[in-house]
Formats: C-alpha cells, sequence, structure tokens
C-alpha cells in the first residue's frame, strides 16, 4: 500500500496563497482540500482553480478530520491565532513568513506545536536552492578560508499604491517593512550560512512613502565568528534590484543573488567548477519590482519536504525556532535603531 496524501488547508487567499496552490498542484503526495478566506470572490476564486472547498471559517477546517497540515497565508500580524488555534486541533502547521511579528507570539506558537506534538515550519524557500546548499558546503567545509564579510543587500522598490491598497507598512499586521517583510528572507539565509550574530548597530527610516513602518534601513554586523558584516534593506530603491548574499573569505568569495549563484571564486576551485556553480539553477523570478512576480518552484521544494516530514513523522527541515532567527535580528535592528546604539544577541523583545 502507498502512502496517504497529505491535505491541506489553506488560510488566506491572497497572492502568496496561489504559490501554495500552484506548488501543491506539483506535490503528488499532496492536495488542497480547503480554501479559508473572509472575502467570498477569493476564497471562491481560489477554491475553484484547484478543486477545494471554499470555506469562510477556518476553523470550520480545523474540525475536519481529513486536513493535516495549515497553510497560514493571512497577513502577518493575524498568524498567531490561527496558528494556535491549527495546534489545539491537532493540525500540522506550514507558516508563511514571518512566523509572527512579535518574539513573544513566536514563542508562543512554538509552545502550543509542541505541547500539540504537531510539526510546525515556516516559508523560507530560498534555503532549498541548489546553489545556497554548494555555498553551505562550501563554508562548512572552510573553503573560503577564514571568513571576513558577509552582507545582505535588499534594495527593492514598491510603490505608494502598494500600501494604500493593503496591510503593508502596518505595525499591527505587517510587524515591520522594509526589512520584516522584504528583507527577511534574506536576512535568514545571511544568518544561516554566516553564523550568529554577536551585536548589531542598525538605522531605520521612511524615506519615500507615507506609512507607519520603515521604506529604508541599515545595519552593522559583527557576528559570533568574527566576521563583519551590513544588512541593507529597503523598498524605496527604484526600479529595484535582485536580492544579494555577499560572503567573503581569504580564500575565496561567493555571491548569492536571489539564492543563485553569481560568484564563485574559490582558491582551491577545480578548472570547471566556477562554470559548474554559476549553471546549477536556472534565473528566478525576482520580488526585486513587483510583489507578485514570484515563482511557486522554490515553495514547491519546501512544501515537499513538509510533506515528508509528515509522512515520516520527522522534523521539517526549518522548523520553530530557525524560523525565528530572522525575526530577532530584525528586532534588534529596530531596537538599536530606536535607541541609538548597538544591541546584543540574543535579544529579548519586551
Amino acid at each position: 500500500m502507498g502512502v496517504a496524501p497529505v491535505n491541506f488547508a489553506i488560510v488566506g487567499a491572497g497572492n502568496i496563497a496561489r504559490l501554495h496552490v500552484q506548488a501543491i498542484e506539483h506535490i503528488p503526495d499532496a492536495r488542497v482540500a480547503v480554501i479559508c478566506d473572509v472575502k467570498e470572490a477569493q476564497r471562491c476564486t481560489l477554491a475553484d482553480s484547484c478543486g477545494a472547498e471554499p470555506v469562510f471559517d477556518y476553523e470550520t477546517a480545523l474540525r475536519r478530520s481529513d486536513i493535516d497540515v495549515v497553510s497560514v497565508c493571512t497577513p502577518s500580524g493575524a498568524h498567531g491565532a490561527i496558528a494556535l488555534a491549527a495546534a489545539r486541533a491537532g493540525k500540522h502547521l506550514l507558516i508563511e513568513k514571518p512566523l509572527e511579528i512579535t518574539l513573544p507570539r513566536i514563542d508562543q506558537i512554538i509552545a502550543a506545536a509542541c505541547e500539540a506534538k504537531v510539526l510546525l515550519s515556516c516559508i523560507f524557500p530560498y534555503r532549498f536552492m541548489s546553489g545556497v546548499h554548494k555555498a553551505k558546503e562550501a563554508l562548512d567545509a572552510g573553503r573560503l578560508g577564514r571568513l571576513v564579510m558577509a552582507d545582505a543587500y535588499v534594495k527593492w522598490y514598491r510603490s505608494q499604491a502598494y500600501y494604500d491598497e493593503s496591510w503593508h507598512g502596518t505595525w499591527a499586521l505587517d510587524g515591520g517593512g522594509a526589512l520584516m517583510n522584504q528583507s527577511i528572507h534574506n536576512i535568514d539565509l545571511l544568518q544561516w550560512l554566516a553564523g550568529p550574530i554577536d551585536t548589531i548597530f542598525g538605522r531605520t527610516a521612511t524615506l519615500s512613502h507615507e506609512i507607519e513602518t520603515e521604506d529604508t534601513a541599515s545595519a552593522v554586523l559583527a557576528f559570533r565568528n568574527g566576521a563583519l558584516g551590513v544588512i541593507q534593506g529597503a523598498t524605496s530603491c527604484w526600479p529595484g534590484d535582485r536580492a544579494k548574499v555577499e560572503l567573503h573569505g581569504d580564500r575565496g568569495t561567493i555571491v548569492l543573488e536571489e539564492g543563485r549563484i553569481v560568484t564563485w571564486k574559490l582558491m582551491d576551485a577545480e578548472p570547471d567548477e566556477e562554470e559548474r556553480m554559476l549553471n546549477l539553477e536556472e534565473s528566478q523570478t525576482s520580488g526585486s519590482q513587483d510583489p507578485s512576480g514570484l515563482d511557486y518552484e522554490m515553495h514547491r521544494r519546501q512544501i515537499v519536504d513538509m510533506v515528508a516530514a509528515v509522512q515520516g513523522n520527522r522534523p521539517p527541515m526549518i522548523d520553530g525556532a530557525e524560523a525565528r532567527k530572522a525575526v530577532e535580528i530584525i528586532h534588534a535592528v529596530y531596537a538599536s535603531s530606536k535607541r541609538g546604539q548597538p544591541v546584543a544577541l540574543p535579544f529579548n523583545q519586551a
């Protein structure tokens, strides 16, 4: 007998939910059973596209015995209540980034999942790219020598209309601006590759939009391994460039552009190694200018991992503790900017 397919209930029916639907449709062992959203037109349209049942109230989906995983695709600041209810109902959790917008809420979700003995994962799809894994292997093997600089640059653009027409740029539902929403993927990638951060000195500003949160931010980092670095995140940089993570050591340099290797210069590289690394992955669509211009493939890879975790009763690759790290770094930047002085990690948000 084969393994039973994993059934998903998707809560939220916006742009990111459509990526989840597209990804799940390309996974043989997974299916979308329910779409939940308070907006009738959105939930019915998305449900019709994948043969799922449209439901107004997510609690209705939680009562269904055939639902294995709840994908939370609502505004960021609304993740917590849904996640806690789903965990108490015995459903596994796949939550869009960020896991939640405050560290105390994240800790509540992690504790609830642990108590209910359900799996918890958060969407950070760059970690599933081939080039990212090759960079991680090279770093762990010491092939860059001593890591001296590690940087993340997310110089994107969003129009004022992007903020006017949604919950983006609000503290209550976005939890921040260019860092918490747009830059978080590359901040996660930076800390995963380069290691824990010891101190952060950050500045944030709102320079080109009428919003509550920052649209421009810069931070100087000191890593535990001695390396220095910066994070620059913005939605104020027209027309918007592809995001980069740069890793520099005294024996090599690797640059990732939206998770794809664009520079591979190592002292000990084989003759054809650079060419092989540059051709590992097809060029990915970018959200640098258009938030809807994203491809579902990296989501598919992460959801494949989640499906395998459910079927194999094993932890997913990115669990709650891993998902918490990027949010901690972002709140440390916010705190540093507010205080006008460096902030040490671990950082405990009040």
